[in-house]
């Protein structure tokens, strides 16, 4: 781009009424262009850096501006953006702040800015960054060059009209003492005459600075050993911090007379802008990491663990540590992350921090003691700083989170802390929460199970019940095995239609039915009508159910079958071919008067039968469901051994089904297998 060339405002996908606007603002002092989100990449192409400074602005009709930015690849020197967002966009937007400064890519709210008055704005400060840009690379060739034009203006008047009204600091050093300075190393460095005319360089920063400042200026006067602009800090009269980017040439005088040349650029802004962008990310990082600990698989500690290991860590803490409570208050210290390698034996702060973590359960309010980095040890905290806050949802106590570190705490740190706190408060909320429903479903559920199997002689007995959700639902599958008063074994095995204490309660009434029925008789053409009738009653969801009757007395092992609308059970001969059984039958609890097919089966010696729900063939719903064909394969492929046969059936049902559909499984399991045994296993089990 030429030097007078005007610089470039680029509209993105505007309308007219905007378009018109930043025409009649911007026409006398920028080319003023309109594209389209597909070509705004290539009208931007080039170095970043030595493109043509361009202001590019985005409408709220770019779909997706956040990725537009990224390619539009923004650069303070010659492209900065205005970005108009929505409420769909706004999401997308927020990482911004946090990868460019706000002088380079900014959002522009029309209800509280003009979109011409803040483009403008963005212009003036782009072309103000430019020049100056421009002035420091001039002044930066002249010296590293070493030209006579430099040396008979600082000889006429040490510092020339140039360096005089150069937008950066410059001062001339005769040896270590300043003998004169322009007007912006007057404004950066607080200079005054006559006070500061011979006065050492080093003596304007402080103590800890001032050594490696002599280093960098010493070296600008020997040969192959200059160093690269450096940084150095200092405190202003008022007593703020500021940073100063020195570069030193060795240059001279018309007189021949050897002089330093030393240039400053303020650079406290920028310098405070990258550190707060470096913490910034650093702690959305920490608050990630912490959110995603608290939300992994694994127990309670594990996960406490990694959040105060991941703390201690990104904000160089020397102790993080979580403090619970119980119901009535009492302190527990829970977990604790010590960067000290050298600390053995237990934690130190269960000693020494013990008193202000009361503190803090005392008032329910943050303790903060924060000291500067030279503060010496004290008093039941040793050195540094301490923060404490409560661990609080949902208006209950439930711990605290302790920092204990060498350094002053910074405001965006104690920020950083307090959302760490909330953070782990839920988390550990939530698992209280979840371990008390865990156990409100087994206790709910433990009276829907048999207590134990019986023990029927000639018989391997083995049932399971796997609930879906690591037991923290109460599902409808049901079993039960007993002997009733007439003699025979009664075997059931059912699913109730829902999910939850509904359907827990439910269970309940068909399992307690069952139970009273058969206290008369066991009979299947008794037992079934008076269940569907309990059903009826209480306007309660179908149930499922397969009903099986074994008779000891017969002198070969002979069941009677009824099923109520269950799937097939499965036959396992000893030889290893299984097949379902064609058992009908309607549900119980919808027809006023059902009739169930009561079928007669003969289980020789080696066989199996094998009961199931149905999460076995629609774990997933209607993703990959398998028939009782699929099933009775995979009971005749299990390996068995003669006296555990339904067990071994039992696990080769539940792996394989865990197994076929993984994460996606959604139902409850429940299995029951009865195995007629051979007459050696029966001979070896009475032994």
């Amino acid at each position: 781009m030429g030097p007078d060339a005007l610089p470039l405002v680029l509209l993105v996908d505007g309308d007219g009424p905007t378009a018109r606007a930043l025409r009649e603002e911007l026409e006398d002092v920028a080319e003023f262009a309109e594209t389209t989100v597909g070509d705004a990449p290539a009208l931007t192409s080039g170095t970043p850096g030595g493109r043509r400074p361009t202001v590019a602005v985005l409408t709220q009709e770019v779909p997706a501006p956040a990725g537009l930015v990224h390619s539009l690849r923004p650069h303070p020197a010659d492209l900065v953006v205005a970005v108009m967002p929505t409420s769909a966009t706004e999401a997308e937007l927020a990482t911004l702040p946090l990868l460019f400064p706000g002088d380079v890519v900014t959002q522009v709210h029309e209800r509280t800015r003009s979109l011409p008055a803040a483009v403008t704005h963005l212009l003036h400060a782009l072309l103000t960054r430019r020049d100056h840009a421009a002035a420091q690379a001039a002044a930066q060739r002249q010296l590293s060059a070493g030209t006579p034009a430099i040396s008979r203006q600082l000889g006429e008047r040490l510092l020339g009209q140039f360096l005089t009204q150069a937008p950066i600091g410059a001062l001339m050093l005769d040896g270590e003492v300043v003998i004169a300075w322009n007007r912006r190393a007057a404004e950066a460095l607080e200079l005054t005459e006559p006070g500061c005319l011979h006065r050492p360089l080093t003596e304007l920063f402080p103590t800890e600075e001032r050594l490696a400042l002599q280093r960098h200026l010493t070296a600008a006067g020997q040969p192959h050993t200059a160093e690269a602009d450096t940084v150095f800090e200092r405190t202003r009269s008022d007593g703020t911090a500021q940073a100063l980017r020195v570069a030193a040439q060795q240059v001279l005088d018309g007189e021949g007379r050897a002089r330093t040349l030393v240039l400053a650029d303020d650079v406290t802004d920028r310098l405070h802008a990258q550190r707060r962008l470096t913490e910034r990310t650093g702690q959305a990082l920490l608050i990630a990491e912490v959110a995603a600990a608290m939300t992994e698989p694994g127990s309670l500690a594990h996960r406490l663990r990694r959040c105060v290991r991941a703390a201690a860590d990104r904000l160089s803490a020397d102790r993080v540590c979580v403090w619970t409570t119980d119901e009535q208050r009492q302190l527990a210290h829970t977990t604790c992350a010590d960067t000290d390698a050298d600390s053995t034996g237990p934690e130190p702060c269960q000693d020494t921090h013990r008193h202000l973590v009361e503190q803090v359960l005392t008032t329910l309010q943050p303790h903060l003691d924060v000291a500067p980095p030279a503060a010496g040890p004290r008093p039941g905290l040793g050195r540094g700083s301490f923060a404490g806050y409560p661990l609080i949802t949902g208006g209950q106590l439930i711990g605290v989170l302790t920092l204990t570190t060498r350094l002053a705490l910074p405001g965006s740190t104690l920020t950083t802390l307090e959302n760490l706190a909330d953070q782990i408060a839920v988390g550990i909320q939530q698992d209280r929460l979840l371990h008390r429903l865990r156990a409100t479903t087994q206790a709910l559920e433990r009276p829907l199970l048999p207590p134990s199997l019986p023990d029927l002689p000639g018989f391997d007995l083995a049932a399971r019940y796997v609930p879906f959700g690591e037991g923290l639902h109460i599902g409808g599958d049901f079993y039960d095995a007993f002997t009733a008063p007439d003699g025979r074994h009664v075997l059931v095995l059912g699913d109730v239609c829902g999910k939850g204490p509904a359907a827990a309660a439910i269970t309940g009434l068909v399992r307690h039915t069952l139970w009273a029925a058969t206290q008369h008789t066991s009979d299947p053409g008794y037992v079934l009508p008076l269940i569907n009738k309990a059903l009826q009653r209480q306007n309660a969801p179908f149930c499922t159910l397969l009903y099986a009757v074994l008779d000891p007395s017969r002198a070969s092992a002979r069941l009677r079958i009824a099923s109520a609308g269950h799937p097939a059970p499965l036959l396992r001969h000893a030889d290893g071919r299984t097949r379902p059984l064609d058992l009908h039958g309607p549900l119980l609890g919808v027809l006023d008067t059902p009739h169930h097919p009561v079928n007669e089966l003969e289980l020789r010696p080696g066989e199996s039968l094998v009961l199931y729900t149905d999460g076995f063939t629609e774990g997933a719903g209607s993703q990959d469901p398998r028939e009782p064909a699929d099933l009775a394969a995979l009971v005749a492929a299990a390996p068995v051994s003669g006296d555990t046969t339904s067990e071994d059936l039992v696990a080769a049902m539940l792996t394989s089904t865990r197994d076929w559909w993984g994460s996606r499984l959604r139902d409850d399991l429940a299995v029951l297998a009865l195995t007629a045994l051979p007459a050696a296993c029966v001979t070896a089990r009475e032994r």
